[in-house]
């Protein structure tokens, strides 16, 4: 596979980034052809000349100049680009460079080479690059006008709020607002994008203020996940019913907490009118009713995340209690378990922690778009590759990954969505369809290796090193350009894990396909689909 990466044009894998950025590992950043002619001034020709400018000794002269030296050059909405020029003769006055009208470069007043980086988002923009001397009079000159599109497969990448994540040590740790998070949940990395959700259990690991306590106490500075110590444990008194409970808000909403056994190996969630009786030392939901579903989720060192989703309708309780092996809540007095980091949330399943101390507390969603140009993205065949796994089977929501030319008429897209355990495939040219593809693998919420091949009359479909969809007629996708982690209309927006994204400016074969997208060995196979490999 390593070989075949070295063909992709677009490689993204988790890691490295910067505060609104997700960058990607190829290509290396290049630049596209100068767009500014006569940029040398070697001629008096090629700029329109404003008020004060004159050239003439291989330089664009100001003198107390008012007005600007303009070029029309290509430029287009939403791309970067690197401008590079020399001042020299500099007396009074500030310059500064102005791209399309309204994006401006930094304002200079002194001899030297300079490197402006714009992106050009105005809508209203024009053509027109500006040596500009609007700001005050400028004497000086100019020389070395550059002006080239930065290319790039680097993701923008917006989140609103802080979040939190698994980090490389194994501890839970917060990331700022902005930074996209490399989770090592199962110990390798992996781009994390989640939606919108808001904790409103008011104290989230604080379990002995805003909870109610019902015959029992509990007690902090526990060995927690991640050998932390900041657990709590919560011992009843023998009088049944041990629980802690807090009020909850209405709506079809997941309950989700972190519990671990302690002398008693069974906890109850009661949510609304819904329950679920759980095994913490063996991992088992045994029972449960009136839920939309229930999970319990291995997390290492005993501890267990413990989640219960339940369509409420009207404000209800959340109540957690300590149970005994026959299912009932009576028990004996002293016995306890251990509970960490408790979440609820509007949604069908848990997400990452969300803490909160004293009010419910919003994280935003995440975001990844903007990746890509017609350089790196080839029309006339390619191939887009993804190994990503599903936050959950919540098939009703779909969730894109998109190659396409900035409209619905032309795409090719691997999406989760249409049924349980589905992953699709689409293409598109011309405003019409070419074929959509599908097959139902194991579980979506495992890592799964999923390749699409284009060329004319051959559109391929492989997940985890097998063909799964084949179609030999129609025209390809024309004018592909971007490359985005949502639908082509940034609706869908993909949720859920990434280790890498690549497209390819070639169509591949069947064994280079059977090979991007197999495991490198049976036990890499076990460890991504979440089997125990002995």
């Amino acid at each position: 596979m390593s070989n075949l990466l070295q063909k992709a044009s677009i490689i993204t894998t988790p890691t490295a980034y910067d505060t609104g950025k997700i960058l990607s590992v190829k290509p290396v950043q290049y630049y596209g052809p100068e767009l500014v002619t006569n940029g040398d001034f070697a001629t008096d020709s090629d700029w329109t000349k404003g008020t004060g400018w004159n050239i003439s000794g291989g330089k664009g002269n100001g003198t107390s100049a008012s007005g600007d030296l303009t070029q029309t050059i290509s430029i287009a909405i939403n791309k970067t680009y690197r401008v590079n020029y020399t001042i020299s003769n500099y007396s009074s006055g500030v310059f500064r460079i102005v791209l399309g009208a309204y994006v401006a470069g930094t304002n200079r007043a002194a001899n030297g080479t300079y490197t402006d980086v714009l992106t050009v988002t105005n809508a209203n923009s024009n053509s027109l690059l500006y040596l500009a001397a609007d700001i005050s009079a400028f004497t000086g000159s100019i020389d070395n006008v550059s002006v080239k599109e930065v290319l790039n497969a680097d993701f923008d990448f917006t989140r609103n709020s802080s979040a939190t994540r698994v980090g490389s040590n194994g501890l839970i740790q917060d990331v700022a607002s902005n930074l996209p998070r490399i989770d090592y949940t199962g110990g390798v990395g992996s781009w994390k994008f989640e939606p919108q959700r808001t904790n409103s259990i008011l104290q989230s690991n604080q379990f002995d203020t805003t909870w109610t306590l019902s015959n029992a106490s509990v007690v902090g500075n526990q060995s927690g996940i991640y050998n932390t110590t900041d657990a709590w444990k919560l011992v009843g008194n023998g009088a049944n019913n041990d629980k802690v409970l807090q009020n909850v808000a209405s709506g079809t909403s997941t309950f989700s907490i972190y519990a671990k056994a302690g002398n008693s190996n069974f906890s109850v969630i009661s949510l609304g009118n819904g329950f679920a009786y759980y095994n913490i030392e063996t991992g088992v939901v045994t029972s449960s009713s009136g839920v939309v579903s229930t999970n319990i989720e291995s997390i290492g060192n005993g501890w267990y995340r413990l989640s219960i989703t339940v369509a409420l309708t009207s404000s209800s309780n959340v109540q957690v209690y300590i149970a005994s092996a026959d299912g009932s809540v009576v028990t004996n007095n002293g016995d306890f378990i251990y509970l960490q980091h408790a979440q609820l949330e509007v949604g069908s399943y848990a997400t990452s922690i969300i803490p909160t101390q004293g009010s419910a507390t919003t994280r935003s969603a995440d975001a990844a778009n903007n990746a890509g140009s017609s350089d790196l993205i080839n029309s006339t065949e390619g191939v887009l590759y993804a190994e990503i796994s599903a936050l959950a089977d919540d098939f009703a929501n779909y969730k894109f990954i998109s190659i396409y030319d900035g409209t619905y008429n032309n795409f090719c897209d691997i999406y989760y969505g249409d049924a349980s355990n589905r992953i699709s495939a689409r293409f598109r040219s011309g405003g019409g369809s070419v074929i959509n593809m599908f097959f139902a693998v194991s579980d979506v919420t495992a890592s799964n290796k999923v390749a699409i091949s284009w060329k004319a009359n051959e559109f391929k479909f492989f997940i985890n090193g097998v063909s799964r969809g084949l179609n030999t007629s129609g025209a390809t996708p024309v004018g592909l350009n971007k490359l985005d982690f949502h639908q082509v209309s940034n609706s869908n927006p993909f949720y859920g894990n990434t280790k890498c994204v690549g497209v390819f400016k070639e169509a591949l074969t069947d064994l280079e396909l059977e090979c991007l997208s197999s495991w490198m060995s049976f036990s890499d196979m076990g460890i991504a689909l979440g089997y125990t490999v002995e």
